[in-house]
């Protein structure tokens, strides 16, 4: 019973934090350090910037090595933030693109088309629509590939600085690198590497490695990269070839979580702004700080914030009574989490985020002396 309200905690855990971002082992694909030199790196982040109009096909590699269980309803996003996932890309725009999941399993093809998303699950010989757009999703292979990863952390931190690092061949192209270091000190990712491809911006290669750390806890790369057009019949599902054929509503972070809603979120907590109030489209979800140093705060069900706590606890986490209730908290590099019973409220709450603990405490410390409102 501990393992699986672990895993529960963790699922919530992931969840949150993927509503703050959309994010030591050997790497395995192929990149050297053969070209030398560097280049500007406030130019290559431009670069990198206006680089999402740029059409490209490859094959991509993404690792994670965060040392979590496998998370119920949630296996997708346990196996790319655990493991290795392989994905062919086909890319021409923001709204026209397709990749494929391959595993030892199936393959699973999402496409984006002028008609909306699909989804081709080859196994089940399914075609799959998704319905309208979720305010923030649950994250998926396609959010981890090196371009869209590399232009989410980037604008994330566009407060933070970056430097140049050594040019490097990938996918067997030099490739210009930048390290972006976030300058507030509670946060826990220490540093963000990025290689662009030197003839059209398009990032090919991202390490993200926690504060302390020696290797990367997320790398994402290509193996195979060819810049250029993508034909239409390659980004368009075959939808009248006989497969199965349903239209669901896009999945989103309040359908992972369950029911959820609270009071409006606080205008500050830990002495960090709200940045974004109802957050992933949940009335009382609020993000807060800015940049790599941001977290949630959520208000959560009773069960489940009572099961969160006593998996955290018993996971070695610090459980500490306070005056207005009880506190628990945990990390995992980079993810810190903490769970807060309100004694005053009569309610629970999540805080997720890539900072200190210490941070979450001073958040969950402040909420739990907070009545709960029209009352």
């Amino acid at each position: 019973m501990a393992g699986v309200r672990s895993r529960g905690l963790w699922r919530w855990a992931v969840v949150g934090a993927a509503a703050v971002l959309a994010l030591g082992v050997p790497v395995v694909v192929r990149a050297v350090t053969e070209p030398s030199g560097t280049v500007d790196a406030a130019g290559l982040r431009d670069r990198i910037a206006r680089s999402a109009d740029v059409s490209y096909q490859g094959v991509s590699v993404i690792q994670g090595s965060l040392p979590l269980p496998e998370l119920p309803k949630l296996e997708d996003v346990s196996k790319l933030l655990t493991g290795v996932t392989t994905v062919r890309n086909w890319y021409r725009a923001p709204d026209r693109w397709r990749f494929d999941v391959v595993s030892t399993a199936g393959e699973r093809d999402t496409y984006r088309t002028p008609d909306g998303e699909f989804v081709w699950d080859y196994g089940a010989d399914q075609v799959t629509r998704l319905v309208g757009t979720a305010p923030v999703r649950v994250p998926r292979a396609g959010d981890l590939i090196a371009p869209d990863l590399a232009r989410r952390l980037l604008s994330t931190a566009a407060g933070d600085a970056v430097t140049p690092l050594d040019a490097r061949s990938v996918a067997g192209r030099r490739a210009d690198g930048l390290r972006l270091v976030p300058a507030d000190p509670a946060t826990t990712i220490g540093q963000v590497d990025v290689w662009a491809d030197a003839e059209t911006g398009v990032p090919v290669r991202v390490e993200v490695t926690p504060r302390g750390a020696a290797r990367p806890i997320l790398v994402a790369a290509f193996e195979r990269f060819t810049p250029g057009p993508v034909d239409d019949g390659v980004l368009t599902p075959d939808v009248g070839h006989g497969a199965g054929y349903a239209e669901v509503d896009a999945p989103d972070i309040a359908g992972a979580l369950g029911f959820l809603g609270g009071d409006p979120p606080q205008s500050s907590l830990a002495g960090r702004a709200l940045r974004e109030a109802d957050g992933a489209g949940v009335r009382g979800v609020g993000v807060y700080g800015t940049g790599l140093s941001s977290f949630v705060a959520l208000p959560v069900p009773r069960d489940v914030g009572a099961q969160a706590a006593d998996a955290g606890s018993k996971a070695g986490g610090g459980d500490v009574t306070v005056p207005n209730g009880r506190i628990v908290s945990l990390s995992v590099s980079p993810l810190s989490v903490v769970i807060a019973r309100s004694t005053v409220a009569r309610r629970w709450y999540l805080l997720v985020g890539m900072v200190d603990t210490s941070v979450l405490r001073t958040a969950a410390t402040e909420l739990i002396a907070l009545p709960r409102r029209g009352r």
